[in-house]
């Protein structure tokens, strides 16, 4: 192995006392503090330390505290991101921690699609909260989710009889339906532009000759 170099050596010391001043400053119950903190992970756009950030969202239950670092983490962009902001949610232990990492997923743009039958277990089988977060999520969900994995959801959806949930249940299985009618939809605008095409260029007739 080669030896760090004393300058790598150096600024990587530095990086990691200068990540656990700001972890120090996030946790302080100054707001100014706090804030400054969060101004300083927005200019040096350092997605390092997000895990630590979502470590902090996953424990804190002050309203400032989830409420900066969400708008934060919102914003983040970056395609490991998902991963990551996933692997915690998935792993959370505490209803009101996986609330707020449900959170950052239905406010990023972020897409999370892929994910629905995670969002969906959280639905059915977390406490109330964590259900409406979950429920938002699928709600915001962008992306192309298969036909077959739509139907799965709805029908377990659709087998589930907590009253407490009734109307989380039925808004979201009322949203899926509609994006199976949208895809139903678009896959049939879809077939009528390829009929189109192959006739305009294929067909042997005189129909577009208007002279």
């Amino acid at each position: 192995m080669y030896p760090i170099p004393k300058v790598l050596d150096t600024n990587f010391k530095n990086d990691m006392e200068n990540k656990q001043d700001i972890l120090k400053q996030l946790s302080s119950s100054d707001m100014d503090v706090m804030k400054g903190a969060i101004e300083q992970i927005k200019q040096e756009g350092d997605i390092s330390i997000v895990p630590e950030l979502l470590d902090i969202l996953l424990q804190s239950q002050d309203s400032n505290t989830i409420t900066n670092l969400t708008a934060l983490l919102s914003d983040v962009k970056e395609s490991d991101f998902k991963t990551v902001l996933m692997d915690k949610l998935i792993n959370a232990t505490s209803d009101s921690g996986k609330a707020n990492l449900l959170r950052i997923c239905w406010e990023s743009a972020i897409d999370f699609s892929e994910y629905l039958d995670v969002f969906i277990d959280m639905l059915l089988n977390d406490d109330f909260i964590t259900a409406l977060e979950a429920s938002t999520v699928i709600e915001n969900l962008q992306g192309k989710i298969p036909e077959e994995k739509i139907h799965t959801a709805i029908k377990r959806l659709e087998a589930e009889s907590d009253e407490d949930k009734a109307f989380l249940l039925e808004d979201t299985i009322l949203h899926l339906k509609e994006m199976l009618h949208y895809k139903e939809e678009e896959e049939e605008e879809e077939e009528e532009e390829e009929a189109h095409y192959h006739h305009d260029h294929h067909c042997g007739c005189d129909c577009h000759d208007h002279e």
